[in-house]
Parts: C-alpha cells; structure tokens; sequence
C-alpha cells in the first residue's frame, strides 16, 4: 500500500511540475502580448508627436508670414523703402521664425525618436518573459521525470 502512495504522489508532483510549466509558459505569452501592445501604442503616441510638430511648424510659419506682411505694410504705408534697417528687421524676424520651426520639429523628432526607444524596449522585455516561459515549460517535464522517478524509487519498486 505504501509503495502505491509513494507512487502515487510522486505521479502527483509531476503533474504539478507540468502545470506550472503550462502557467508559467502562459504567462510569458501574456505578457509578450501586453508589451506588444505597450509597443503599439508608443508607435502611435511617436506618430502624433511628429504630427504636432509638424502642425506646430506650420503654425509658427503662417505666424511668420502675418509678421511679415504687416511689416512690409507698415513700411510701405510710411513711404520708406524696404532697405537698410528696415531689411536687415526682417531678415532677423525671417531667421528667428526659421529657428522656431526648426526647433519644433527637432523637439517632435527628438521626443518620437525616445518614444520608438521605449516600444523596442517594451517589446524586447515581452520576448524575454516568452522565452522564460517556454525555458520554464521544459524545465517542467524534467521536474515532473524526477518527481516520477523519485516517487518509484522510494517506493522500492526497483529493488
């Protein structure tokens, strides 16, 4: 009788083994899943952020050419030609707004290039809990072969 508890819970352990093989393999898969996600949705937040800056570009653009244009007016109603002071006023005002528009793109550039960062670091995580699963998984049917085994040895069927 004894020799078929020792059996018995050595076959019980084994499936435990497995089972937590299974649950850990699970897991993994889980949480590749989530991080695959997480890396979409940094792909999507890098897109918006190219596009804002894209957007902020053309504000800073149209407000450059509104600048312009009233003070080519002003300088046109005053009767003074646009020479001298009055160019060298303008190209400042035209240099400033480029770097404005520079700067918002190079922000959006900077802050999408960090964003793709962060998704190929949220992936990367994801494949490695996958493959600690799968490890976890096989590592389980050696476990449950020991349980066996040792469950029949103890039981002295082998002697």
């Amino acid at each position: 009788m004894s020799t078929l508890l020792l059996v018995g819970a050595g076959a019980l352990k084994a499936f435990s083994e497995l089972k937590k093989g299974q649950i850990a393999k699970a897991q993994g898969k889980f949480t590749e899943q989530i991080t695959i996600r997480n890396q979409q949705a940094l792909e999507r937040q890098r897109t918006a952020e190219l596009e804002a800056a894209d957007i902020e570009s053309s504000r800073i653009a149209r407000k450059e050419k509104i600048f312009l244009a009233r003070q080519i007016a002003v300088a046109g109603k005053s009767g003074v030609g646009i020479a001298g002071a009055t160019l060298s006023v303008l190209a400042d005002a035209a240099a400033q707004f480029s770097l404005d528009r520079n700067l918002a793109l190079r922000r959006g550039l900077i802050r999408g290039r960090e964003l793709r960062e962060r998704g190929k670091i949220q992936l990367a995580k994801g494949r490695f809990a996958f493959g600690l699963g799968k490890q976890a998984k096989k590592l389980s049917f050696v476990k449950a072969g020991a349980s066996i085994l040792g469950g029949a040895s103890k039981s002295g069927i082998f002697d």
